[in-house]
């Protein structure tokens, strides 16, 4: 039974330790832009204000564009826009498109207005929303996210494989102690057993031939 809760542990401790670099990438990779990419891929929490920004978005839902290029007039593109001090993320139609050998720029029609947005800006056009879940990425970033779900479990890893070395020590002290106690018998029975091997030896002398 013990064999096989260490086998569990085991297994759980291998996924522990993919989880925590999983979720610490997420949580590192971070644009300029203050959103996080990760695979090619921009993951981002839509909110109330996106509501407004990004067609068929709804709070709670995970937005996840990938990075495309090969981006066509009648398009729906995803891209920043800057908003006080920091960028938001807009999705609109491409009504024209300028193009040269290192970068293009993107024509938007918003409202009553067109809209220029650099390359640089735009994450792609292929994206997908997933409803309700859009909060565990908010929570994963958050400091309390990353004490639990990051800090909090490498933790445990940690004291436990503190425990098992310690363990391993104390076992090996006791090995060796088990070890030296039965050398010492070994010695005294040999010591024992050559005496009573001396007293019975006779010389050629002690012999008395009739």
């Amino acid at each position: 039974m013990k064999n096989v809760l260490r086998w569990i542990w085991s297994v759980l401790e291998v996924f522990i330790v993919i989880y925590v670099i999983l979720i610490t990438s997420l949580i590192l990779n971070k644009n300029k832009y203050g959103y996080t990419e990760f695979f090619g891929c921009t993951l981002h929490n839509v909110n109330l204000i996106d509501e407004n920004n990004i067609k068929n978005a709804h709070k709670g839902e995970l937005l996840v564009v990938k990075k495309s290029n090969d981006i066509e007039v009648g398009d729906l593109i995803y891209y920043y826009v800057a908003y006080n001090d920091s960028y938001l993320i807009r999705s609109d139609y491409v009504t024209k498109i300028v193009r040269d050998d290192l970068s293009a720029l993107y024509t938007v029609h918003r409202g009553n207005d067109d809209f220029s947005i650099a390359s640089e800006r735009v994450l792609g056009k292929y994206a997908n929303l997933y409803p309700t879940i859009g909060g565990i990425l908010e929570v994963v970033e958050s400091r309390i996210g990353f004490l639990f779900l990051v800090l909090l479990p490498i933790m445990i890893v940690f004291i436990y494989q503190v425990y098992e070395f310690i363990v391993v020590l104390h076992y090996e002290d006791v090995t060796e102690d088990d070890d030296s106690d039965n050398d010492k018998d070994n010695k005294k029975t040999t010591k024992l057993e050559k005496t009573k091997s001396d007293k019975f030896k006779f010389s050629d002398n002690d012999v008395e031939i009739l």
